[in-house]
């Protein structure tokens, strides 16, 4: 035993290249699976609320049942990392059994070889993945809008023992499949393994060109329906969409090849420049064997980029929309009994905020400066609005449904009611804002809204300000007509969809009152305060929130505190970025690595051609370039599809996201392009050093 290990130490020592691309996606895949199942553990040390400690479990939760689904696709890459090193070593395999050795002295040596390089994988992710985990807590900090007193640091058990085992688990499978593979392989083809030939199949430019065109067209009409739709509902055309946009992308690998050869030998002065000729037919017999596996990368990257794009540029943006809530440091969210909200009536308001003292008679106390905003619908009966987007449609010549777009609900959007405000109670909300109050005189309006896909709706029906007529009452735009989150309603009161501000003199004399706000600030701001706010809460309005009675007409009472919006929100999108990081990131790395290895092995069959080269006098620097746009180009296709996908599907995810807040575009590109320059491009570079190593070897005459 002593003698196989000394014999697989030494290969492993020889073949450091070889197994470059095994051990570094082993170990980058063993140091992401630690870091994000040690997240638990990582908030340990954080000044988390319980609210955002249960949150946190919930995220811990999650990412242990993905990191099973992510687990077997590492299992799949570690076995087909396998497949090329056998492929690699056939012939010394051969030499091995021709001296002596059996099938199953072998398949010892090769065991004693993956056990060694995943144990060395192993150790060197577990110690990458703890570093990795420290700085983790700070993004985590970061992520929850919290503070680190000071560095602790941090080990996870569970998350060590849990890598351990989905690890150990991928050895073993791949021992089985070493040893299974290499019991079958007879000892001529073994031996012969170095002679195999690729031949150059070239379809048909007429079939290629077709194909190639038809792709393109089930592509774009694919986008159009998924433009079309949005996320509007999952349903037929959505799936149809879908899974023309699949047919069109393995279309698209299957017929390139063909096309782009054909074509590029019409290009005479370009194929016959250089190594020109060599590289095209080189990429066409890879495309040709593998443009299954390459549809199959692309749509892994497509899910990868968005995954990646929605987590870097979640979390800047939740924080960048968390610093404009607190502007208010309480808000309560009434929403009035059912016979008040459907029976058409004046637009008085209730004196909610009596009941509120009433019901907490420490609210002096703790808060000063509160007042009550209302929203109305203009309606003359239970059945008839007098005013919904329709009607503004006819007078702008803007259509509310063009521009509506992720509706889910049933029904027109069109004729849903626009909500509507007192000027005066609006002025109050700009003061608060440190805004100066705008003059809307006795006849005046403006549209008060947040920064979402429904903006651009906004901007164009009141680009030429117009008139406006509600119950009889005619109003004229003020006040630069378009307010656009400049005025801070507090976590409560976001008007994502818009609200036209009336002058009070001409308000609707008929409406139904939609919804009350109380806002309002701690007389003494600070975490003391917000601990008392919450126990008066709990002691006079239960959890948050009250039902009404006859005496008190209101049937729901929500009380929010900005602290608690935020870490609630925070919380909710820490799960969503921190999922999308990690499925994105281990889903780059099994992409990255699948081309990887199809170029090894490629360059291990291309081995003598590339000698030939010499022989004929090629250049060692010409052969590099050759080689070097050659894998370039392999990586590059699949990436570029899978990125017009995603940014097809991210503006319609833009365009759903911004309904709720704020989407940082520039944060998502940014971030993506990191990823790929670092991961993409640093497996394309030790793919390219590492074929190079294969292939001149074996063409010891380039100079």
């Amino acid at each position: 035993m002593l003698m196989y290990s000394k014999i697989a130490l030494g290969n492993v020592k020889k073949s450091l290249r070889d197994f470059s691309i095994y051990f570094l996606t082993l170990a980058v895949g063993v140091a992401l699976f630690y870091s994000f199942n040690s997240i638990t553990q990582q908030s340990m040390v954080l000044n988390l609320s319980e609210d955002q400690r249960r949150i946190v479990q919930l995220l811990s939760n999650t990412i242990s049942g993905v990191s099973v689904f992510l687990a077997v696709i590492m299992g799949f890459l570690v076995v087909y990392a396998n497949q090329f090193l056998i492929r690699r070593r056939k012939k010394e395999f051969g030499m091995y059994q021709i001296l002596g050795m059996t099938k199953r002295n072998v398949s010892k040596i090769m065991s004693i070889e993956t056990l060694l390089v995943g144990f060395l994988a192993l150790v060197v992710g577990l110690v990458a993945g703890i570093f990795i985990s420290q700085f983790m807590m700070f993004a985590t900090a970061h992520m929850f809008n919290t503070t680190l007193d000071s560095f602790k640091f941090v080990f996870s058990q569970t998350a060590l023992i849990q890598t351990v085992i989905y690890f150990v688990v991928m050895f073993v499978v791949a021992l089985i499949f070493n040893v299974t593979t290499v019991s079958r392989y007879k000892l001529i083809d073994l031996l012969n393994a170095d002679k195999v030939t690729q031949t150059v199949k070239v379809r048909n430019l007429t079939v290629s060109v077709l194909l190639f065109l038809a792709s393109l067209g089930i592509i774009a009409y694919s986008y159009i329906l998924l433009q079309h739709n949005g996320l509007k509902q999952i349903d037929d055309e959505f799936a149809m969409a879908t899974a023309l946009v699949s047919v069109g992308t393995a279309l698209f690998f299957f017929s390139i090849s063909g096309f782009l050869l054909r074509f590029m030998q019409m290009q005479k002065g370009f194929y016959y420049k250089g190594l020109h000729s060599f590289i095209l037919r080189q990429f066409n017999a890879r495309v040709n064997t593998a443009w299954v596996s390459i549809s199959l990368v692309c749509a892994m990257l497509f899910v990868a980029v968005c995954g990646l794009g929605t987590g870097f540029s979640l979390v800047d943006s939740m924080n960048a929309s968390f610093s404009k809530l607190k502007t208010y440091d309480v808000s309560v969210a009434i929403n009035p009994g059912s016979e008040r909200s459907y029976t058409p009536g004046p637009a008085d308001s209730y004196d909610y905020l009596s009941v509120v003292q009433k019901l907490d008679p420490e609210w002096n106390k703790t808060i000063k400066n509160a007042f009550q905003v209302d929203t109305y619908y203009a309606q003359d009966d239970p059945t008839t609005p007098s005013f919904t987007y329709s009607t503004l449609d006819a007078v702008t010549g803007k259509r509310f449904d063009d521009y509506f777009t992720g509706y889910s609900g049933q029904g027109d959007p069109a004729q849903s009611n626009v909500t509507l405000m007192r000027a005066s109670q609006y002025n109050k909300l700009r003061v608060a804002s440190g805004l100066e109050p705008v003059d809307f005189g006795t006849d005046g309006y403006m549209v008060w809204t947040l920064d979402t896909n429904l903006t651009k709706y906004w901007q164009d029906s009141l680009a030429n300000n117009p008139e406006l007529t509600i119950q009889g009452h005619k109003l004229h735009a003020v006040g630069g007509t378009l307010d656009i989150a400049q005025t801070q309603g507090g976590p409560s009161l976001m008007p994502a969809a818009g609200i036209v501000v009336v002058a009070d003199q001409s308000f609707p004399s008929s409406t139904v009152l939609t919804n009350s706000y109380i806002l309002g600030n701690y007389q003494i701001p600070g975490d003391a305060t917000e601990t008392q706010f919450q126990d008066q809460i709990k002691q006079y309005l239960g959890d948050g929130g009250v039902t009404g009675n006859d005496s008190d007409p209101y049937s729901l009472m929500l009380v929010v505190t900005a602290s608690q919006y935020i870490q609630a929100t925070a919380g909710l999108s820490g799960i969503v970025t921190y999922l999308a990081l990690y499925i994105g990131l281990v889903l780059f790395i099994a992409c990255a690595a699948i081309l990887a290895l199809q170029q090894l092995s490629e360059a291990s069959d291309n081995a003598r051609a590339y000698q030939v080269l010499a022989e004929l006098g090629a250049e060692k620097g010409l052969a590099s370039r050759a080689l070097f746009v050659q894998i370039g180009v392999y990586f590059l296709f699949p990436l570029l599809m899978a990125a017009a996908h995603a940014t097809c599907a991210m503006s319609i995810m833009v365009s759903v996201i911004k309904s709720i807040g704020n989407f940082d575009v520039a944060s998502s590109i940014g971030g993506v392009v990191a990823v790929v320059a670092a991961l993409y491009g640093g497996y394309f570079l030790v793919t390219y050093f590492a074929a190079r190593s294969i292939i001149f070897r074996g063409a010891k005459r380039m100079q």
